[in-house]
């Protein structure tokens, strides 16, 4: 592509022109592409104006860079507090990352997110990052054929990994997806530790019938998310206000009975997040919310034939006695009940989780896609 004039601006609010350049860029970036999922226009309205409770602790821009007057790329870039106190990092980070196939607009664009982290004093640029739950981690880097799993993992065109490795970005970590059918049977140790796990006194498995069930239990299952999870990359300590935007969050999607939650005297000691995966009504809601997209979710919930797992976790004094096996023979459980799925896949499981990455090649799990965090010393 031939060089002409590149303008990086700042978005300053949600009722800005750049906000509208800033949101619509991916829709031409992906127009056609069966495999990418828009966000709410609503959700990035709330972060634009900072109104997410992530900027509690945390300092970030929108920035736009245009090409003759086009807008060509866009990028989130941020210094997260909670994260870096967590992980004991002095980080800057970004996520909402996309651009044309253009090195001087990458060039353009990622140098003034590293000037604007250079300026804050931090030592490193890192990212694609969310901001813990089940936001995506991670550009892709293989399975670019399979679609995105809702919002809670990016999709971009091969030529992304291209254009920032070439400014300078290396490899942090990586995460992998993998897929199962759900006609695949659990191995025959996994079902007998599960039977020996619900012997054990004091043991029981969440019946919630009711998502208004299910909110009690909320809570808990974000503190044990929080509890054993947090440490890992992507994640970190959450305020109170954001625990409970995440509840909120994770109620709005959630299906009852694919939410699995090992309780030990009444109380939750481990769970494992099942999602029906909405991303095909997703896609059709070109990113707004109105009676139409609301429909074509409802009804989602009844047509999709995949179930998305993303996150599990179970307490440290409640580890290598069971309790995961029991988690996933509760799920095989609920898709024998559930004939309508046909495919299981685990969302973003990090490279350095090796209980995890045992787990599910105990369960002859494939990789279906790899995400990698990418990293740029300032």
């Amino acid at each position: 592509m031939p060089s002409g004039s590149i303008e990086i601006k700042y978005v300053s609010s949600s009722n800005s022109k750049e906000f509208s350049d800033f949101f619509e860029l991916p829709f031409s970036i992906f127009n056609g592409n069966k495999c990418w999922v828009p966000w709410f226009m609503g959700d990035m309205k709330n972060f634009v104006d900072r109104k997410h409770p992530v900027f509690e602790h945390t300092a970030g821009e929108f920035i736009v860079a245009y090409k003759n007057g086009i807008p060509s790329g866009r990028i989130f870039v941020f210094e997260n507090g909670g994260y870096n106190r967590t992980h004991k990092k002095n980080s800057a980070y970004f996520f909402f990352c996309d651009f044309i196939d253009d090195q001087d607009v990458v060039d353009n664009l990622m140098g003034e997110a590293a000037n604007w982290s250079k300026n804050r004093n931090l030592d490193s640029l890192i990212g694609p990052i969310g901001f813990g739950g089940v936001s995506g981690c991670g550009f892709l880097i293989q399975g670019f054929e399979r679609k995105a799993a809702m919002t809670m993992m990016i999709y971009n065109h091969p030529y992304y990994i291209e254009k920032i490795e070439k400014f300078g970005f290396v490899k942090y970590l990586d995460n992998y997806s993998y897929y199962l059918p759900t006609s695949a049977e659990l191995p025959e140790v996994i079902k007998d530790a599960a039977e020996k796990m619900m012997k054990k006194e004091g043991f029981s498995i969440l019946k919630a019938r009711s998502k208004k069930e299910l909110a009690k239990y909320a809570p808990d299952i974000v503190c044990v998310f929080i509890k054993t999870l947090s440490d890992h990359a992507g994640n970190y300590q959450l305020t109170h206000k954001e625990i409970d935007h995440v509840v909120k969050d994770l109620l709005t999607v959630a299906k009852p009975e694919l939410m699995k939650v090992v309780l030990h005297k009444g109380k939750v000691v481990g769970f494992l997040l099942g999602f029906c995966d909405l991303t095909r009504a997703i896609q059709k809601s070109m990113g707004k919310i109105n009676p139409l997209s609301i429909f074509r979710l409802l009804r989602e919930y009844k047509k999709t034939d995949t179930i998305l797992i993303n996150g599990m976790g179970i307490l440290p004094e409640f580890q290598g006695i069971g309790a995961n096996m029991l988690l996933y023979a509760e799920m095989e459980r609920t898709i024998r009940d559930n004939p309508q799925f046909k495919h299981l896949e685990m969302v973003q499981i990090q490279e350095v989780t090796a209980k995890m990455l045992s787990n599910v090649n105990t369960l002859r799990g494939e990789v279906a896609k790899i995400h990698r965090m990418y990293e740029y010393k300032l």
